[in-house]
């Protein structure tokens, strides 16, 4: 899609009913303590962390957006080396360029290595902005560049944005001095068409099928017949010739290939993104934007290796919908992984979350990462990004716009980047790195908490303990882990710091803001027994045991709870204790959830957790 005015932030919340899981009111001196407390605390819901600076802005004039990471892989001694760079223009129209930054420590420390300066300055292009860069390394050698070559695709377009231009660089010395190729593909810009513009934008690197250099981008040009298009073009030379001229206009076979375009003549299908499987199948995303749409994340796979997609071009794929009815919208970024199952799994991440049929955004907007089976054709379930961007009303501050997902190799862990309204000067590039929701899972909280969301409540870690400090009666949460998951069994500990109960989450899905807000079952300990339920907008008990002795408020209480198929069996003991524990097994008689997240939730009190560890069962 063309730059455009970014949505603005809204938030929507699934709240159920008030009277969820009131099984401790006898408690009524925890309840009255646990009031007075809350009434001076401040009610902070802030969702995840707020992730480590990649790159901060000297000052308030940067425009930061899109960022793009590597991580070398056929570079020799350098391998394992960072790379990255982002969408980096001005507020007041001057001149921009490409900030190169680098880590050699997996991310901790980040430095830049160079920048990248205007390659057609004297060219009809004055003050011009940098947009969209891609970042790509050689896997072999490709024409006369070896494996381990660096490519950097990037848009640069006047401040006025009457014309666009993909250009191409490249570095033999991994990333410390860069090239200038040449001119890839040219438009017209972003005004002065009927439906937007006439452009040329976001390109995409990767190798097709039949191992030439593929680059996929979004097209305007064909402006009025279709508002946009998805297209590629293909070299044999590792980028120095390409299929299609800078006008679009065939130089070889098989010319500019459409990929995606729309018969409605208002529909803009954009952002294109691509993961390639081991057995040769590429699976595309992209958002479908235009009139009435709200830049809905749709997905299609090719198995001619990029050839052709799905049905041909006018076969628009299919949305990326949970199956607790989210769907993403806007910049959608795609990558596989080798961990989570036989033919591995699809990771997708975009701009925003919204709820299927209102529309309104869910709770997990800006941090969810969507997962699918690339051998299934069913819904999608997410886990929580590695952290939560922050959404600023400078426009000059693109929060989440086209987020970056980096797989480690094992695909257990990814690094998560994007803009993010914090920092001295109110944005920076922020990355982080969390789980992938595969099994085993465990968080120590030794280094904040990545990958949890928050529904309610204040929440922070210190010395390895997650604590939840503003009470009340809304049953805070928060969620981690998969809501694909389905047999498995969670450990952990939990301390009720003052009031009536806390405990965890299983099997938890389209949670929200609320005291039974959530579809899953709920074990929680109070000063007398152990309990579970179940919730989805309302409360029902299923079984219970007393604690022997009784629980003391700041006592670390352990909790097993293994959840296969119906059945869920329970077992409790004190933390510090060689005691026999004590439980239960239970059949839910309604199977109600079979699959879904972890989380932990107080109700009428403050509590903390600590060593929650999740492994595969059954």
């Amino acid at each position: 899609m063309r730059r455009r005015r970014h949505p603005r932030t809204g938030r929507t919340s699934r709240t159920g009913r008030t009277g969820g899981a009131r099984w401790a009111l006898g408690l009524l001196l925890a309840l009255l303590l646990t009031a007075m407390t809350t009434a001076v605390q401040p009610l902070n819901a802030a969702a995840n962390d707020p992730g480590d600076s990649f790159y901060t802005r000297a000052s308030s004039n940067e425009f930061l957006a899109y960022s793009r990471i590597i991580r070398l892989q056929h570079s020799g001694s350098a391998n394992g080396t960072l790379i990255g760079t982002f969408e980096h223009a001005t507020k007041d129209g001057t001149a921009s360029d490409f900030v190169i930054r680098t880590s050699k420590d997996d991310g901790r420390r980040w430095k830049t290595l160079t920048t990248l300066d205007d390659p057609l300055e004297g060219e009809n292009h004055p003050s011009d902005q940098f947009w969209q860069p891609f970042l790509f390394e050689l896997p072999r050698k490709m024409g006369e560049f070896p494996a381990g070559t660096l490519l950097l695709a990037g848009n640069i377009a006047p401040s006025e944005k009457v014309r666009t231009d993909f250009v191409l660089w490249r570095s033999t010395d991994h990333g410390a001095h860069w090239t200038f190729q040449s001119i890839l593909q040219t438009g017209g810009g972003s005004v002065g068409a009927p439906h937007g513009g006439s452009g040329v934008w976001e390109p995409f690197l990767t190798v097709d099928g039949a191992g030439r250099l593929a680059m996929y981008f979004s097209d305007e040009r064909r402006e009025p017949e279709y508002a946009q298009i998805i297209a590629h073009v293909v070299s044999n030379d590792g980028g120095v010739t390409w299929s299609a001229r800078p006008d679009g206009s065939t130089n070889f076979a098989p010319g500019l290939v459409v990929d995606v375009r729309s018969d409605v003549d208002t529909d803009r299908p954009g952002m294109p993104t691509v993961a390639t499987l081991p057995d040769g199948r590429m699976v595309m995303a992209y958002e479908i934007c235009g009139a009435g749409r709200n830049c809905e994340a749709h997905t299609k796979t090719s198995t001619d290796g990029g050839a052709t997609w799905g049905a041909g071009p006018s076969d628009l794929g299919k949305m990326a919908v949970t199956s607790d009815g989210r769907y993403l919208g806007s910049s959608p970024y795609i990558v596989w992984s080798p961990a989570g199952g036989p033919s591995g799994r699809l990771l997708l991440t975009g701009m925003r979350t919204r709820f299927t049929g209102t529309n309104a955004f869910s709770p997990e907007d800006r941090q969810a990462v969507f997962i699918n089976d690339p051998d299934l054709s069913g819904p999608w379930s997410w886990t929580p990004a590695p952290f939560g961007p922050v959404a600023g009303p400078a426009q000059n501050c693109s929060t989440s716009y086209s987020p970056h997902l980096l797989l480690d190799a094992s695909g257990r862990t990814v690094r998560f980047t994007t803009a993010t309204a914090t920092g001295p000067t109110g944005c920076m590039e922020a990355t982080a790195v969390a789980g992938t929701g595969v099994l085993p899972y465990s968080d120590a909280f030794a280094k904040g908490r990545s990958g949890w969301v928050d529904y309610g409540g204040c929440w922070a870690t210190s010395g390895g303990v997650l604590s939840e400090t503003c009470g009340g009666t809304g049953g805070n949460k928060s969620i981690a882990g998969s809501t694909g998951w389905s047999d498995y069994r969670l450990t952990g500990d939990v301390r009720i710091d003052g009031g009536a109960q806390a405990g965890f989450v299983v099997r938890a899905s389209d949670p929200g803001k609320g005291a039974d807000a959530l579809d899953g079952y709920y074990v929680g300990v109070s000063s007398q027994r152990i309990v579970l339920g179940k919730q989805n907008g309302a409360w029902k008990e299923l079984a219970r045991r007393d604690i022997p002795g009784g629980l003391s408020p700041g006592t670390w209480y352990h909790l097993t709870v293994q959840a296969v198929g119906c059945t869920l069996t329970v077992t409790g003991r004190p933390s510090v204790s060689t005691a026999t524990p004590v439980g239960f097994t239970h059949r839910d008689p309604d199977c109600s959830f079979t699959r879904g997240a972890i989380g932990v939730r107080d109700q009428a009190g403050t509590a903390s957790w600590r060593h929650v560890t999740v492994t595969r069962s059954g």
